[in-house]
């Protein structure tokens, strides 16, 4: 795989986890959630916020699917520039998560902190949220489907046993089989560079998306 190659697999979360801190009677309410796309954390964002209307800070981070899609953003929400969004986003890319959004709610309990104690708070409550929840790994892959005669269809299979590519349920055409082969986004490219060479440039090849 090229350097910079969507990665075949990412870690995600498998459900939402919450954690609460307290530091010098201040309460910091962490929520981590699993993420598809901008609309679905502002969304969540617009909820928390409904939710804790009366909240002194709402500070987050979030990371979208890996590259070449994936996206970085936080807010410190009027903390002190740097001291709530960078910590959580810290919090997300240390357990080297995507699709993941951390909010942390914050209720003022009279004492400063100052920028490091803040730092470490809101780190601190991102990290436990994160502790309490499932991980998921998810799989890129991309479907080259294969219409090829019933004679070479033989040839297929054998190349997908070989390169240990998973075969879906076929389909008939007028002329033979159509194979989907479910490849790994690194591979797909050499994949069907096989497929053209074991059919001798018989098998028409195409791909979903």
């Amino acid at each position: 795989m090229a350097e910079n190659d969507p990665p075949d697999q990412y870690l995600t979360l498998a459900c939402s986890g919450e954690a609460l801190l307290k530091e010098k009677g201040s309460q910091f309410l962490a929520y981590a959630y699993p993420i598809r796309d901008v609309d679905q954390c502002e969304q969540l964002l617009a909820d928390l916020w409904k939710r804790y209307h009366d909240a002194t800070h709402i500070g987050w981070a979030r990371r979208l699917a890996p590259p070449p899609d994936g996206a970085e953003r936080w807010s410190d929400d009027g903390e002190p520039n740097g001291s709530t969004g960078p910590p959580i986003l810290s919090a997300i890319k240390g357990e080297n998560l995507w699709g993941v959004l951390v909010a942390v709610v914050r209720y003022y309990g009279g004492t400063k902190l100052g920028v490091g104690g803040l730092v470490r708070a809101y780190g601190g409550a991102a990290a436990d949220a994160l502790a309490n929840t499932r991980k998921l790994t998810i799989t890129r892959t991309k479907t080259l489907n294969v219409e090829i005669s019933h004679e070479r269809a033989g040839a297929i299979y054998a190349l997908a046993d070989r390169m240990q590519i998973r075969i879906g349920t076929p389909g008939y055409t007028e002329s033979g089989l159509m194979l989907p082969l479910i490849v790994p986004l690194s591979r797909v490219d050499e994949v069907r560079a096989a497929v053209v060479d074991v059919s001798a440039g018989r098998a028409r090849v195409s791909s979903d998306g």
